[in-house]
């Protein structure tokens, strides 16, 4: 049975059809035909529109339907394994949050409105040319008026959606230092502004997502009223860091149906293709990899799921738990994408042939989600300054989180609290919640099995838990002992931490997920083997070519085989595909 918070998502992929027929508006050859065009996918962004999409980023009490995280994560894989493009030009959605999060209940209100009643699209007006993520060096002014408005000056760049957004979310500065509290935060219709005094800048060619429109926006003496503003004055930075914090987690979803596809693509292609008498698919090699990518996909599922629940129930651990979990999601499917594309051979170079060439486009427009919102080296540069808080205070925090609190997180039946838009700061106080729950995991299963016959799979995954929690620890030291000068960037070695500590908080997340959803989820998710091998790595970073036993392999690529037949999501969670050809739904 598929759990309440998933329908709407599984109703979405009925509605928009098997993305292998040709004839529908998703398909992936509609999708190529647009890349080539390097156009704007109008027709699949209005379809959306059409069904309602834009309501589930507006909160449900100012009219919308956002109501779960998890749900709207869900949402984004959906769009995200038929055509990144129309899902990245679709995403810009998601900067209305900003007002959620610091804005006026006139702002508020006035922003609602303009997604729900005008279907109008922001843009994030952060970067600039010189700058690229260094916010705090950016030059756009918005200089202050006598009459309270502000005087915009200068161009961000480069932007999605830029010219062709409804309004902007821009982040200017207001004072000439280099402090913290410099730059302001606006959101801004251009309906506000003199059409004369702004300006876009010409669309960028890029060698993924060719069809969005990435340009940029400048002005010239650009008048903006002072309702604009959203927060305190110079309060832009934090506010832009806290959106991130949001929105690093949702990134997780395009990943995640980037992944579904690219794994998809080459299961069909090795099913179908003969070599040396018999189906590529019958290869050692060719089912250890694909049985690889597919655990990454299992694997990132987890870290996804757990740290959209995160976001409801600790929000004020985001600083860092964000970039965990966008890091390490990114990472597991663009290193399986890379190892599924030497499976095509040729025709990975090809832009027509196997489903289209649509693999290739999937390759590359999953690439640049571990650019977005702050790039996997600046959030591991995050990381990693926050990792000494971290470790120094995990074990002084053990036993602190709840029973109640873990049954939240990890049980996907769990009710959880409203979204708090209003909970997220610039500092996670040291804390990482899924690190703190281990020895709690541990022990559930421990006494479980306390005059018990202990099957054989439980047994090995309570010694591979306590082997996890021996290299936590052991990293926790490494940390700590490592001399931190106040003031420098951090070292290689200071990045290689954050690296490992994001793969080990992987594995406690899939350790999580199926303690607290063992018996509701199908046999292969109930019975923990898939387990098994994520634990015996230990949190490792890379899955190399020969890492799986053999008995792990057969089982992984069964169940692979089993959803790819059945049309099913590549998940843990029961998630049935449209299929069979099956077309669009208009309503």
């Amino acid at each position: 049975m598929m759990h309440d918070q998933y329908q709407l998502a599984a109703q979405l992929d009925q509605q928009l059809g098997d993305p292998a027929l040709s004839s529908n508006l998703f398909s992936h050859a509609t999708a190529m035909k647009l890349d080539e065009a390097d156009a704007f996918p109008e027709a699949e962004v209005s379809r959306l529109h059409n069904l309602g999409l834009h309501q589930v980023y507006v909160p449900e009490q100012l009219g919308g339907r956002f109501e779960s995280a998890e749900a709207f994560v869900a949402l984004g894989r959906v769009l995200a394994r038929r055509n990144m493009s129309a899902a990245v030009s679709y995403s810009t959605m998601l900067w209305t949050m900003l007002a959620w999060i610091g804005g006026n209940h006139e702002q508020k209100q006035k922003i609602a409105k303009w997604v729900l009643e005008a279907g109008e699209f922001p843009c994030l007006a952060y970067s600039e040319k010189t700058h690229g993520a260094d916010l705090i060096a950016n030059e756009l002014t918005a200089e202050p008026q006598a009459d309270g408005s502000y005087q915009l000056n200068g161009e961000k760049w480069p932007i999605n959606r830029a010219t062709r957004s409804g309004f902007l979310v821009l982040l200017a500065k207001v004072k000439k230092d280099q402090s913290l509290r410099n730059h302001s935060l606006f959101i801004v219709n251009k309906r506000e502004l003199d059409c004369r005094q702004y300006y876009h800048l010409p669309r960028v060619k890029t060698h993924g997502l060719r069809g969005c429109d990435i340009s940029g926006v400048g002005f010239k003496n650009a008048r903006m009223p002072e309702s604009a503003r959203i927060g305190q004055e110079g309060h832009g930075l934090e506010l832009a860091l806290k959106g991130f914090q949001i929105t690093r987690t949702f990134c997780t979803a395009l990943s995640l149906g980037v992944g579904d596809s690219a794994l998809r693509l080459v299961m069909q292609f090795a099913l179908e293709r003969q070599l040396y008498n018999g189906r590529m698919s019958e290869l050692p090699h060719t089912r250890e990899t694909l049985a690889n990518a597919y655990l990454s996909q299992l694997l990132a599922e987890t870290v996804s799921v757990i740290s959209a629940r995160g976001l409801h129930l600790f929000p004020r651990q985001f600083s860092s738990w964000s970039s965990i979990a966008k890091v390490q999601c990114t990472y597991l499917v663009d290193f399986a994408c890379q190892k599924l594309a030497s499976l095509l051979g040729a025709r990975y170079f090809m832009r027509e042939e196997h489903c289209d060439g649509i693999f290739q486009k999937f390759l590359r427009d999953g690439a640049i989600v571990s650019v977005f919102d702050g790039s996997s080296i600046i959030c591991l540069d995050s990381l990693a300054t926050l990792l000494p808080g971290i470790a120094k205070n995990r074990a002084l925090n053990a036993g602190k989180i709840s029973d109640d609190e873990i049954r939240s997180l990890f049980d996907l039946q769990a009710a959880l609290p409203p979204f708090p838009f209003d909970s997220f700061e610039l500092h996670g106080r040291g804390r990482d919640a899924v690190a703190e729950c281990l020895p709690q995991l541990i022990s559930v299963l421990e006494t479980e099995s306390t005059g018990r016959p202990q099957c054989v799979t439980t047994k090995k995954i309570i010694t591979h838990a306590q082997k996890l929690l021996q290299r936590l620890e052991q990293l926790e030291a490494e940390i700590l002992s490592t001399e931190v000068v106040r003031g420098e960037r951090n070292s290689p070695q200071q990045f290689a931490f954050a690296e490992r500590y994001c793969a080990i908080h992987a594995c406690i997340c899939a350790l999580g997920f199926w303690i607290c959803n063992r018996g509701r989820l199908n046999d292969f998710g109930n019975d923990g083997v898939w387990l098994l091998p994520i634990l015996e790595r230990g949190g490792v970073p890379d899955f190399h070519t020969g890492g799986l036993q053999t008995a792990h392999t057969d089982l992984l690529f069964g169940q692979l085989l089993h959803q790819y037949k059945q049309s099913h999501m590549f998940s843990l969670i029961p998630w049935q595909l449209a299929s069979d050809g099956q077309t669009e739904q208009i309503s």
